[in-house]
């Protein structure tokens, strides 16, 4: 597939999702908490819409760095590679919401056409091209679309495992160290990389102890700097996982089991008013946290170890705090496990695949209004 049948999904992707924002603006009642979003429907929110939640802390990092806003503790929370870049753009744009917009965007674009390209490694081009279309139609694919850090992350994390693959693991410890500077997840990268590495080079002890083994050391050091710098502003190198309670609620004094956290959300699904926003949520964060559980579990075997370990620590890290919440958001990121689903349903029945389809295409609808009128989704 070319770059320009590549570019040409992503408008029609953009399009789409900008439509259904546009429609909702007239349908739902805004809710202006932890959103710039004006209380009646206004050309000005076309842009803001787009920035809800955590894009408000991006473009407070991009506009002061850290430390220099009345959201200074809560900031700390947001790792700084996608802000920089937002701040550096804007020099030229002079809008810190358009390019924040705009590296998403490119981003996105970029990590589509390499993740075709890593695909094809494996899979034929119908695959390739399933693969991409099943994250495109994903119900919170619009985060791709947004101010946010997950197409960044995405296309770090494809590059990492695609000079993995090609075994250039310079340019993938260069990557991954720059991801890990994006994400905490980002560390994740570094453990598929060690797995992929010794995977490679399985020709015994000898074939480990190459000179290339030395990178192996580089991609934590993103994640090393931004605790350094934490440590520097405010005497905790983990600021920024001592800071999430204060965020979004979660639990970061101890650890809760999985099955721990499926209970608290079968419970919520018996006792929250299924009327509310609210309880969208709950339903959105169960059965897509169920739906990515099935797919490690029967991918266990069918994918790659350093793709698998890679997406199980990074399913896993979130919930271990007794919650799903922005799960459906974090699991965007995990495109071996669409490239697993892409080969599981092109062997199913139609209906199967179709009436996945359906699933995908209400929920993005849903999400997509929720979202861009203030309600939190993810």
């Amino acid at each position: 597939m070319s770059f320009g049948n590549i570019f040409k999904k992503f408008l029609i992707w953009r399009t789409l999702i900008f439509l259904v924002a546009v429609l909702a603006m007239f349908v739902i009642i805004p809710k202006t908490n932890f959103t710039d979003l004006t209380p009646k429907a206004s050309t000005a929110d076309l842009l803001k819409m787009w920035s809800n939640f955590d894009g408000l802390h991006y473009q407070d990092i991009a506009k002061y760095n850290y430390g220099a806003s009345s959201k200074t503790e809560k900031d700390y929370a947001f790792f700084p590679v996608y802000p920089w870049l937002m701040r550096h753009l804007n020099l030229i744009i002079g809008n810190y919401t358009v390019s924040g917009l705009l590296v998403s965007s490119i981003a996105f674009i970029l990590a589509l056409f390499m993740l075709y390209k890593l695909v094809r490694l494996d899979h034929s081009a119908k695959i390739a091209k399933y693969t991409l279309f099943l994250l495109l139609i994903f119900p919170t694919s619009f985060y791709f679309g947004s101010v946010y850090n997950e197409s960044l992350f995405l296309l770090l994390s494809i590059l990492t495992f695609y000079f993995a693959r090609k075994n250039n693991f310079a340019l993938a410890c260069i990557v991954a160290a720059i991801a890990t500077a994006t994400r905490v997840s980002g560390i994740f990268l570094w453990v598929a990389l060690i797995v992929e590495y010794f995977n490679t080079h399985s020709e015994g002890i000898k074939s480990y102890l190459k000179p290339k083994i030395i990178w192996l050391a580089v991609p934590p050091l993103g994640l090393i700097s931004y605790m350094y710098y934490q440590f520097r502003m405010t005497g905790d190198p983990l600021f920024f996982i001592n800071v999430q309670h204060s965020i979004s609620g979660r639990s970061t004094d101890k650890l809760i089991l999985l099955y721990q956290v499926f209970y608290r959300y079968i419970k919520m699904l018996l006792t929250v008013n299924p009327w509310s926003p609210t309880y969208y949520t709950v339903v959105l964060e169960f059965l897509i946290g169920l739906l990515f559980l099935l797919l490690l579990i029967f991918a266990i075997k069918k994918i790659r170890p350093s793709y698998w370990i890679y997406c199980v620590l990074s399913y896993l890290l979130p919930t271990l705090t007794g919650t799903m919440s922005s799960l459906p958001r974090y699991v965007l990121v995990l495109f071996p496990l669409f490239m697993f689903l892409a080969s599981w349903l092109d062997k199913r029945h139609p209906f199967i695949r179709y009436a996945y389809y359906a699933f995908c295409i209400v929920f993005s609808i849903l999400t997509i209004a929720f979202f861009t009128r203030g309600y939190f989704v993810g």
